[in-house]
Formats: C-alpha cells, sequence, structure tokens
C-alpha cells in the first residue's frame, strides 16, 4: 500500500523542517515532492588553502524555479529581504556547530540509498552576510582537499541550499548546502527548490497565525512568529486554564449551595421553620442580655457571701471587709476566694465576729486593748493605735 509519509521519509533521509515551516532543498534532482533549483557559483575563487572568501548562497528579492515552483506559498514565490535575513541570522546567532557543504544534496538521501555523506566543505554559523540587491552569502569557506580539486578543475559549479521557510516564502533557518552539477536554471544565480513534507493545500503556517490572532497574539503581515510570540501565546493560554480552573471550583460551590438549598426545601415539607433548633433573633438577644445581667448580680453577690463567710470563721476582721470587697470587685470573685482561703481561721477573731461586743460602762474603758483584740491585731496586721483609733470610732 502507498504511504505518503514513508515515501517523503525515505525521499528526505532524516532531515526536518522546523515546525510551522516548509524545507526548500536547491538541487535538480527531482524525486517526489522534492523541487528543482540551485545557485550558481559565479567566477569562484579557492585559494592556495582551499578557501573561498564570498560564495553566494541565496539570491535577493522574489525568486522561483523554472517550472513554477514554488506553489505553496503567499506569492508563488520565494522571497529573500531584510526581515528574511533577521529571521536567517537569528538562528545562525544561536548555532554553534559550523554548517556543511556536501555532494549533490547526499545527507538527504544516505538513508534510502545507503551511501556515504562525506562533507565537502565548511562554514561558520557567523561566517554569512546580507547585501540587499544581491543576496545572502557565506565567507571563507573552507572546502575539503577533494571539493577543492573539484571546483579548480571546474568539476563542480553550482551551490544548492537547503532551507526552511514560511508560506510567506522568506527563508527561515539554514539547514546545510551541497555541490551539484544540475541547476534549475540555467546561468541563474538566485535559484531555490522546493522540499516540503505537507501535503498540497497544507498550510500550517496560516493555521498558526489564526491561532495567535485568537490568543491576543498579532504577527505582522509579512513575518513569521517569533519565540517572542510563541511565549506570549502560551502566557496566555496558562492565564485562561486558571480562570477556567476558577471558573469550575465557583461552579461547583454554586452547585452545592444550590443542592443544600433544595435539602432544607425538601426536609421543611410546607416551609415552616423546626423551632426546636431555632429561635427568633430578638429573643436570642433578650436573653443574652439577660444572662450578661444574672452573670453580673451573681458575682456581686458571690463577692458579698465569700467576704461574710471569712467574717464568720475568723479569716477577717471587720476592719478587713472593705478591703476584700474592693478585691473581688476589681479581680473577680475567683482571686478573692484565693486571697480568703489562704488566710488562716483565728478562734478569738471568730469569737468576736460571732457575739456582741458590750460597751463598757462610762468611765470604765481603761483604754488598753484585750487579749482578744490583740489577736485580732496580730491576725490582721493592725498597729494597736490603729486598732483603738477604728475602736473608738465604733464607740
Amino acid at each position: 500500500m502507498h504511504n505518503p509519509t514513508r515515501d517523503r521519509k525515505q525521499q528526505t533521509g532524516r532531515t526536518r523542517p522546523m515546525e510551522g515551516a516548509f524545507l526548500a532543498v536547491l538541487s535538480n534532482r527531482p524525486s517526489g515532492q522534492i523541487g528543482t533549483a540551485v545557485c550558481r557559483l559565479n567566477d569562484i575563487v579557492v585559494d592556495e588553502h582551499g578557501v573561498s572568501p564570498r560564495v553566494q548562497v541565496l539570491p535577493d528579492g522574489f525568486f522561483s524555479a523554472g517550472d513554477g515552483r514554488p506553489q505553496d506559498t503567499e506569492h508563488k514565490a520565494w522571497l529573500m529581504d531584510q526581515n528574511a535575513w533577521a529571521l536567517l541570522k537569528r538562528h545562525l546567532d544561536e548555532r554553534a556547530n559550523d554548517l556543511h557543504f556536501d555532494y549533490e544534496h547526499q545527507t538527504i538521501f544516505a538513508e534510502s540509498n545507503g551511501k556515504e555523506a562525506p562533507a565537502a566543505g565548511w562554514i561558520k554559523p557567523t561566517a554569512f552576510e546580507y547585501v540587499p540587491g544581491q543576496g545572502v552569502f557565506a565567507l571563507n569557506v573552507k572546502w575539503n582537499d577533494k571539493a577543492a580539486a573539484y571546483l579548480r578543475k571546474d568539476e563542480y559549479r553550482f551551490v544548492s541550499p537547503v532551507f526552511d521557510y514560511g508560506y510567506d516564502g522568506r527563508p527561515i533557518k539554514f539547514r546545510h548546502f551541497a555541490l551539484t552539477n544540475d541547476p534549475g536554471l540555467d546561468g541563474m544565480a538566485k535559484v531555490v527548490a522546493l522540499k516540503t513534507e505537507n501535503t498540497p493545500g497544507d498550510n500550517p503556517m496560516n493555521e498558526a497565525l489564526r491561532l495567535l490572532a485568537a490568543l491576543g497574539v498579532v504577527v505582522p503581515d509579512g513575518q513569521t512568529p517569533t519565540d517572542e510570540h510563541y511565549t506570549k501565546a502560551t502566557a496566555t493560554l496558562k492565564t485562561l486554564q486558571t480562570k477556567a480552573d476558577e471558573a469550575d471550583s465557583k461552579t461547583k460551590q454554586l452547585n452545592d449551595a444550590n443542592e443544600q438549598v433544595a435539602a432544607l426545601k425538601a426536609a421543611g415539607g410546607n416551609n415552616q421553620v423546626d423551632l426546636t433548633k431555632w429561635v427568633p433573633r430578638a429573643d436570642y438577644d433578650a436573653l443574652a442580655t439577660e444572662t450578661a445581667t444574672l452573670r453580673t448580680e451573681n458575682s456581686t453577690l458571690s463577692i458579698e457571701q465569700q467576704i461574710e463567710t471569712a467574717r464568720e470563721e475568723g479569716r477577717i476582721s471587720n476592719a478587713e471587709t472593705n478591703y476584700f470587697k474592693q478585691l473581688g470587685e476589681q479581680q473577680g470573685a475567683a482571686v478573692l476566694k484565693t486571697q480568703l482561703d489562704a488566710r488562716t481561721p483565728i478562734a478569738a477573731l471568730k469569737s468576736q465576729q460571732t457575739t456582741t461586743t458590750q460597751t463598757p460602762p462610762k468611765g470604765q474603758d481603761s483604754g488598753e486593748l484585750t487579749a482578744a483584740e490583740l489577736a485580732v491585731c496580730k491576725a490582721s496586721g493592725l498597729k494597736p493605735e490603729e486598732f483603738k483609733k477604728n475602736k473608738g470610732a465604733k464607740l
């Protein structure tokens, strides 16, 4: 069975065009979709070191083969200009290895015919120049001894470059070059031939430009997309993906909320609220206010109760009552309880709090403290004079 893809692979060996581009092979050896055309070596000079100072590899302006090719470019022709040179130069600057010249494009056909593909010469990627009105030239091409001999004896005359190009016909990237004797156009230095791996009617560059435009990346007419264009398009795609993910998340949250609402409606039956689980907001606020009031009243009551109990147990004296009341109001009932619990009950003080002190008959008060009163002073930390003063005030 005929397999066009396999046939194209056999015709071109390992050479492949860069993505989104076509491949031009400049030779006059038709085979399947391989086109014909070459650039002639006009008055080629090979010095004693086997070096040619200047070799034309592409013509300038629009050019095409004598048989009408190319047919898959915008203008049905190839175009060498400043824009094309910018593309070629960028790829040359990115390249580290030298480019080579072979014989009759054997590099392309080696896999299918099994023959070797020796190099005829070499050119550094930095040794190219573009001259408007003339074309692209390789400078200081270093030929091997065998190729130099062929050229000196006029056994090879023409150069055939292999390059990628876009739908607009502009060359994009050099692959390699060949020496050939079968030019597509006799006597013409600006002739090329086409090899494309795209079936007729396919315009992948057009498709790429339309896709970039859909992403908001506009490539000026006549130009080929650059790495910067593709980087911008990739960033736009990532942004769109992020927004899509966020939209999916929001949609899921909305669906979950709708399901919960539907479940509540179904559980309510006649849309009545379950009063065992919910109360009116006004009732809740009133209850919260009442609870806060009760907590305050309970705290005050607890302070008074603790002080009264401490007095009855002989932990504090009457003179200390006001102090501990203020302590409780300031620090809270819990702190007051800790302070009162730490006090040791005094029996004499307890007796004083639970019995009625008789006022001595007038004139019988000696002014001296009793044993019980001295004990109170000791337990409370009061000086006898202060106790007498308070005692006198009460009397």
